[in-house]
């Protein structure tokens, strides 16, 4: 993606992470958008809880290159099937080189397994596999730190599920040590699908 001068140059299906004061954080996913404004794709709670003419921060995150942060008006929606707001464009974006990454403290224990990238078939194949019970400490929809009681090897990848909003999330990512006990976690190979219930839940401890 090129650098962004304005938001109408936001590609289709992006997903804006959103702040609105007295609310929290949500997401909103682009579903049109034209010189006059952004159609957005939203959850129940933000939707209802948000006026026409509102004012709201959002932030984009580009992989590997930036984010972008703006402000935008909410100027319309519509009420009947899927939950549609309309969002104004803005030539006020700015750009950072970090990319913004909401992180939680939260206790949530999960099950996983190892195994080597290297010897993937035969790891899923031939290997008993060797579950390992975890707590996770630190999240986001992107990293997360875990602990374990097990002797786990000092870098793999894992697989394993958590539990959010009464449905499994699949996490899958590349480990290392960072001390004895405790694991720092690249998510890497996550669908969307559950990239964004992590991050609805992510939002959900934010939430004002």
């Amino acid at each position: 993606m090129k650098k962004l001068a304005s938001t109408k140059r936001i590609p289709m299906d992006s997903v804006l992470r959103v702040y609105k004061k007295g609310f929290g954080y949500s997401r909103l996913t682009i579903i049109d958008t034209n010189d006059k404004y952004m159609a957005t794709l939203t959850d129940e709670d933000f939707f209802n809880s948000i006026a026409d003419g509102s004012s709201i921060e959002a932030y984009l995150w580009v992989e590997d290159v930036a984010s972008y942060e703006f402000s935008c008006t909410v100027i319309g929606r519509i009420t009947q099937g899927e939950r549609i707001l309309f969002l104004s464009h803005t030539e006020e974006i700015r750009r950072n080189e970090k990319r913004l990454c909401l992180t939680a403290q939260v206790s949530v224990p999960f099950q996983f397994f190892i195994f080597n990238s290297k010897k993937i078939e035969k790891s899923f194949t031939s290997e008993e596999i060797k579950f390992h019970t975890g707590l996770i400490t630190e999240m986001s929809d992107r990293e997360m730190i875990f602990t374990c009681t097990d002797n786990l090897s000092a870098v793999s990848l894992l697989y394993g599920h958590i539990h959010v909003f009464d449905e499994d999330v699949e996490i899958v990512g590349k480990y290392e040590q960072r001390e004895e006990g405790t694991y720092f976690v690249r998510l890497t190979g996550m669908s969307e699908r559950d990239r964004g219930k992590l991050l609805d839940y992510i939002f959900s401890v934010y939430r004002e």
